[in-house]
């Protein structure tokens, strides 16, 4: 299946290609160079991916709208070795990841995102649709000296885009057969002299692609609206200031619409209770840079939260029995400093501190349906987490084509935690009753050591050597004896091995790289009961693999850009200590071995100065599970996007594709009193596009 549907993408593409209709008038043929890659925050300063020793994905502006990359699931996907859905899973880079569904209200991600150079610290708190963003940038590996939050995974970086010096703005309207529709109006103009804003707002809204046949309803639908605004511009002489708030309203109805794993992919449902979702999510963030000359400056400080407020069905089935919710009110504040040099020096540094403050209020709600909700059995859960840490990173150039970097960070984590089991309803679906007040603390020393070697001005060779950390905490579990569940934190030893060359004339890049992940004390959930849980650390676990990403003009037009990754991730001794089931030799949760993109792009200038473009895209993910016994599988998916639109000056029309071979399969999973039960990705999805600018 994987080379059959590659074939049909490539014969599709070169159709279209070659059928399209020529120029009236067509300019003499030249070779177009492709534009530099450049990285801004995967080292934490401005510079061309072919001189940066990490392994990173970049994904452009001219690729994110809802014609193409629209949520974070689809940039993920343009990357190597990584794994991302929308419906409350977690981001895996290279098998390294951290609970997903199951891990409750608690799930402190192992790869961080981060917002304009901001750390989000919860899952729900991530922006729902990608809208007004210059870039993303998927970094791999564990990241401890370039980031105020260290992550042990990787790091995803959304840039949202800068004001302009003129004023104008872009209307964009588009729909789709779901059907469904959306909208985004985004303007930018000088307020003064030397500051310029840029304001957005955007709505999308779409019926449910899951027919619920209890009530005969369409379900898995789409209601948000989102606004963001950014004030940008000098203060003084050397001084620069960026303030930016983004605000979110989500009424979707939460897309968790589990099903027997066959119905789920026929997208069936059977719900006697429509889900009720309330998703509030917002930021504020104050960026200060100033140029003292030999060194810089950088401070960010930023608040952000969200509020979560979420009920469905408890049961999956038309019987009005049972019913589950989880609220969560979260509130974070941050403050990073950066102090670097400036200049081309023998040896540069940047030096940075660190403060995050963060209180989560979240419970979960499991019982009869019949309950009043203020009497349901509950699981709470009130945390407050400080997290300081101070970092460091020197890049020392021992000869003209040598560079050794190294670094290192102190984190120092702390959580007063507050779990509790309760059931006013007497039904006790939680367990039994109970009740924690806990302090923890947590300190870590992470090295990082680099060596880079350009043979010259088109390549570089690297070596890495990286230790990553995780805090560990206490669960809003209970262990059996009525005690906290505390679990340990983990940690990750890593080694790479990288390559980058770009051709001279600029029509040819290539990043290759081979990894290896020793990782320690792995947190995992572990049932004791169909619904009671608690957090457990796997002794060891590996991971192992090989990334290739190539960009290539093919001729003038016409591009090639493709990422292929290898991933052997397994756990290397775990048994479960309550119930004794052995997983040792198991493969890591959601870590497929093989993952592919392919992406083809083609434009050609039409009369009366309008252009012909065209994409196809081919995302290719392993089979994977979803959890450590290695019961149920996602096999393997083959997906094909495309698009074709024609521009002109001040607009846009595109038609779209997504999934056009309708492809089936889940995007969650839970196993619900031991029936396999999931939740399917949308299937074919037909669409188009206006896009006007002024």
């Amino acid at each position: 299946m994987f080379c059959r549907t590659a074939f049909l993408a490539s014969n599709c593409i070169f159709t279209l290609v070659w059928s399209a209709p020529l120029a009236a008038e067509d300019a003499d043929r030249q070779t177009i160079a492709l534009d530099p890659i450049i990285v801004t925050t995967a080292r934490r300063e401005e510079e061309a991916l072919l001189e940066t020793p990490v392994a990173v994905t970049t994904v452009d502006g001219a690729e994110i709208g809802p014609a193409a990359v629209d949520t974070l699931q689809r940039a993920v996907e343009r990357a190597p070795n990584t794994l991302f859905n929308d419906q409350g899973g977690p981001i895996s880079i290279r098998g390294v990841t951290s609970a997903g569904i199951s891990g409750g209200v608690d799930r402190q991600p192992a790869v961080g995102l981060f917002l304009d150079g901001v750390y989000i610290a919860r899952p729900q708190g991530y922006p729902t649709f990608l809208e007004d963003i210059e870039r993303v940038e998927i970094v791999r590996g564990s990241q401890s000296t370039l980031y105020g939050k260290n992550t042990i995974g990787g790091a995803i970086n959304l840039l949202t885009r800068d004001p302009g010096p003129e004023p104008g703005g872009e209307f964009v309207i588009g729909g789709t057969d779901e059907p469904g529709y959306n909208a985004r109006l985004s303007y930018q103009s000088p307020v003064s002299e030397d500051f310029a804003l840029r304001g957005t707002v955007s709505k999308r809204y779409a019926d449910g692609y899951i027919d619920n046949s209890a009530t005969g309803n369409s379900v898995g639908d789409t209601d948000y609206l989102a606004a963001q605004a950014v004030l940008q511009g000098t203060l003084a002489t050397g001084t620069r200031l960026r303030l930016s708030a983004d605000y979110t309203r989500d009424d979707s109805d939460g897309g968790l619409w589990f099903a027997p794993v066959d119905e789920a992919l026929d997208f069936e449902a059977e719900h006697d209770l429509d889900p009720d979702q309330e998703l509030r999510i917002g930021g504020v963030a104050l960026r200060l840079d100033h140029d003292f000359g030999a060194v810089a400056l950088t401070s960010i400080t930023a608040w952000r939260g969200h509020d979560l407020d979420f009920f469905l069905d408890g049961d999956f089935t038309a019987s009005p029995d049972l019913i589950q919710g989880q609220t969560e009110r979260q509130r974070q504040f941050s403050q990073e400093f950066r102090l670097s040099s400036t200049g081309d020096r023998t040896v540069d540094w940047r030096l940075g501190a660190y403060y995050l403050y963060e209180d989560f209020e979240a419970a979960q709600f499991f019982d009869f349906a019949s309950i009043p909700r203020d009497l349901l059995s509950r699981s709470t859960f009130d945390q407050i987490n400080y997290s300081v840490a101070v970092y460091g990173l020197a890049d020392w150039q021992v000869a003209p084509d040598w560079t050794v970097s190294g670094g290192l960070r102190y984190t120092y984590d702390r959580k007063s935690t507050e779990s509790e089991i309760s059931s006013p309803s007497g039904t006790f679906f939680f367990g039994a009753p109970g009740a924690v007040d806990e302090d923890v603390s947590f300190q870590d020393v992470s090295p990082e050591l680099t060596v880079s070697w350009q043979p010259g001005a088109q390549a570089l060779v690297y070596a890495k050597l990286a230790s990553g950390f995780k805090s560990g905490g206490i669960s809003p579990y209970i262990e059996a004896d009525g005690s906290a569940n505390e679990y340990d934190p983990e940690k990750t030893d890593s080694a790479e091995i990288g390559y980058r060359y770009g051709s001279p004339d600029g029509r040819f890049s290539l990043s290759a790289n081979a990894f290896y992940i020793r990782w320690r004390d792995q947190q995992v959930t572990i049932f004791t009961t169909p619904v009671t849980r608690v957090y457990r650390n796997a002794a060891r676990s590996h991971s192992k693999g090989a990334e290739l990403e190539v960009t290539a003009e093919l001729a003038e037009g016409i591009t090639l850009t493709g990422g292929y990754g290898y991933t052997d991730a397994q756990f290397d001794e775990f048994v479960d200590p309550i119930l004794g089931a052995d997983f040792s030799g198991n493969p890591l949760p959601f870590a497929p071995k093989n993952s592919l993109f392919l992406g083809l792009r083609w434009e050609r200038p039409l009369s009366n100065r309008r252009t012909l473009r065209a994409a196809l895209d081919y995302t290719y993910r392993g089979s994977y599970s979803f959890t450590p016994d290695n019961l149920f599988r996602q096999g393997e998916t083959n997906i094909v996007d495309a698009r074709i639109s024609i521009e002109g000056e001040g607009w846009k029309a595109t038609l779209f594709g997504k999934n056009l071979t309708d492809e089936r399969y889940l995007t969650n999973y839970f196993a619900f009193f031991g029936e396999d039960t999931g939740v399917a990705a949308p299937g074919r999805t037909i669409g188009g596009e206006l896009s006007m600018t002024f």
